[in-house]
């Protein structure tokens, strides 16, 4: 297999590295990626659709999306190939990859617009992904001969691109081949274009690059320079599309990895920043007007949710940059933020339910999606919108949340174990065994015991090959008030953020981590919508919500508090749930006991009789 990874340890430039590493977890990862094999990437006949979009070319007649979605969709399946190597998934993957060389049209383009129409509406957007797709793939490619035909036809598809877009005389700015968001979108193939580069040394993709940096990714002003100046917060930038903008940052960091230009890390990392300190909800998603900055964090307690905030292709796009930032400078917020995303915004967006969408055209076919694409904070219900919905002439439909949904599963196996120069880093926990190398390159296998994140009881014994001396960094999470952290019984100094245990490892040496979970008030920033009205309640990463199923949402929820916000609560079985990873019945001051579930579990009939909420009336 290739490795088209951009980041390596020998780089100054990285703090941290993902390794290669084989896994099986068999937790909450293993639900996802085994529901998304099930429902999604191994149905054939969706991928010959999507590829049949590339012959019959329908979007430049209406400027939409169809063209993104084998690329997102082949990006997502590839990163869980990675992972679980399933032999047949590779199949289906290989023959849609070989489908997908079949139509190449006679200017080497990969584009679902004719020729007429080209370079306009999401023109530029689907054919990133068609880059993207390819390469994750070559990711995972089994045959050389046919990864050989896979970067030709990506260099046609890119060598296209470069005579038509930058720079002179009778080419067009990237930023004009979008009308919308200041041509951000088309901008976002930075990151492709970096990987080109690394794949083929052809200087003429790194030069596209600069250029494409050069631009400041948008015609209405630059976003590195406002991300350098540190001036405004992400709200008030001239532009404010949350998926397209995080997109282009992830490209900044891996170009900054070819050139080690600072002001670029410092741009990524002052981004980040502004993301992690006002971007993001209780359940980890950015965007409640729309899929738009908008100062989240003050405006997730707004009523009048209209079926269109908390997108899902954010939350998955936030994993991918907070992974990329994570890399770049070991701070363990990134990881905090991870875990939060991926057990509320992401799980709760998968439709395990398997229920039909209910905003679909008569005319169109019912169908199940394999994710819903906005999730509700204040009480509402699921599934009322489907995120970049496009119609197939054979009544069918898809969207663009439903493709890329993949790639957040996939993402959690990267960032699950990091390598740094002296040492080995956990930043996620979950039932299983992990095979992989210690710094001096010896084999090193993890057995973990626990059923995180029901609680927070984590057993890790190593099995180096030989006694090896390196440092284990054990993440511990911002949430826990009392962390302990014990290796073979003996007790360690714990550290906020990761702790850093340096010894000869032995093979049986077992690590204990304890991080104790209580039932926790969490209230709304300071300013926020609505602020005196709401309270929203955790389980260690786990946000609780009222399910009409079981709590009607809509009514004062209020939880008795001691004076540190913990409340009091008794773990019980929920029968009109019984998928509920968490049930907990909890005391208030009004309404006696009343039982509040895990937000992933919540509202997942899609209808009013799951109405749901991560942020409950604590007063009217």
């Amino acid at each position: 297999m290739r490795n088209n990874r951009i980041s390596h340890l020998e780089n100054s430039k990285v703090m941290w590295q993902i390794p290669a590493a084989e896994m099986k977890l068999t937790g909450t990862l293993a639900e996802a990626v085994g529901f998304i094999e099930r429902n999604q990437i191994c149905e054939v006949g969706l991928w010959q659709k999507f590829v049949e979009q590339y012959r019959t070319m329908p979007d430049g007649k209406d400027k939409l999306w169809r063209c993104e979605y084998w690329g997102k969709m082949m990006r997502g399946a590839s990163m869980i190939l990675r992972y679980t190597g399933a032999d047949g998934l590779y199949r289906i993957l290989e023959d849609s990859v070989r489908d997908m060389l079949t139509a190449e049209d006679e200017h080497g383009r990969f584009s679902t617009y004719t020729a007429d129409k080209e370079l306009s509406g999401w023109d530029m957007w689907g054919r990133k992904y068609v880059l993207l797709g390819m390469q994750y793939f070559l990711e995972i490619c089994r045959d050389e001969a046919l990864a050989e035909k896979v970067i030709a036809a990506m260099c046609r598809h890119a060598d296209y691109i470069l005579q038509k877009v930058g720079k002179g005389e009778g080419k067009i700015e990237i930023y004009h081949t979008a009308t919308i968001w200041g041509g951000m979108a088309s901008c976002s193939v930075l990151e492709p274009f970096v990987r080109l580069y690394r794949l083929t040394g052809e200087r003429r993709y790194f030069d596209f690059a600069t250029y494409v940096v050069e631009s400041g990714f948008t015609s209405v002003g630059s976003l590195i320079e406002l991300a350098l100046e540190n001036k405004l917060a992400l709200h008030e930038y001239p532009v404010v599309k949350a998926y397209e903008m995080m997109s282009c940052f992830e490209g900044l960091i891996q170009y900054y990895y070819l050139t080690g230009i600072e002001k670029y890390k410092q741009a990524a990392l002052q981004f980040g920043e502004r993301i992690l300190s006002g971007e993001l909800s209780i359940i980890g998603c950015s965007g409640c007007t729309h899929e738009l900055f908008d100062h989240t964090a003050l405006m997730q307690t707004k009523l009048g949710y209209d079926g269109v905030m908390q997108e899902t292709c954010v939350g998955v796009t936030w994993l991918k940059l907070a992974t990329a930032l994570l890399e770049l400078s070991g701070d363990s917020r990134y990881a905090d933020a991870i875990e939060t995303t991926f057990y509320n915004n992401y799980m709760g967006a998968l439709n395990t339910e398997r229920r039909l969408t209910v905003n679909r055209p008569e005319k169109h076919l019912p169908q199940v999606m394999p994710f819903d694409s906005y999730s509700p904070l204040t009480p509402d219900r699921r599934g009322k919108f489907i995120g970049g919905y496009c119609a197939f002439p054979d009544g069918t439909f898809y969207g663009c949340c439903a493709c890329i949904g993949g790639a957040g599963a996939g993402i959690i196996p990267q960032m699950t174990l990091l390598h740094r120069k002296d040492g080995v880093v956990m930043s996620y926990y979950e039932q299983g065994r992990i095979r992989t190398v210690t710094p001096e390159g010896g084999a090193l296998q993890l057995d973990v015991s626990t059923d995180y994140p029901k609680n927070g009881e984590i057993s890790v014994t190593l099995y180096p090959d030989t006694a090896k001396t390196f440092s284990f960094f054990f993440r511990v999470p911002a949430w826990c008030e009392d962390p302990a952290i014990r290796v073979n019984g003996e007790a360690v100094e714990v550290t906020a953020g990761y702790t850093a245990i340096t010894r000869t490892w032995c093979a049986g040496d077992v690590v204990e981590l304890s991080f104790p979970m209580e039932i926790t008030r969490v209230l709304p920033p300071e300013g926020a919508e609505n602020e005196a009205l709401f309270a929203a309640y955790r389980h260690g990463p786990t946000v609780l919500a009222a399910d009409r199923r079981v709590t009607e949402p809509t009514e004062v929820i209020d939880v008795v508090c001691n004076e540190n916000g913990v409340a009091e609560g008794e773990a019980v079985f929920c029968p009109e749930v019984p998928v509920a990873k968490k049930c907990f019945a909890v005391k208030t001051e009004s309404r006696g006991t009343v039982r509040l579930i895990d937000y992933a579990s919540a509202g997942k009939t899609w209808g009013e009789d799951s109405l749901c909420a991560a942020w409950l009336y604590r007063k009217k």
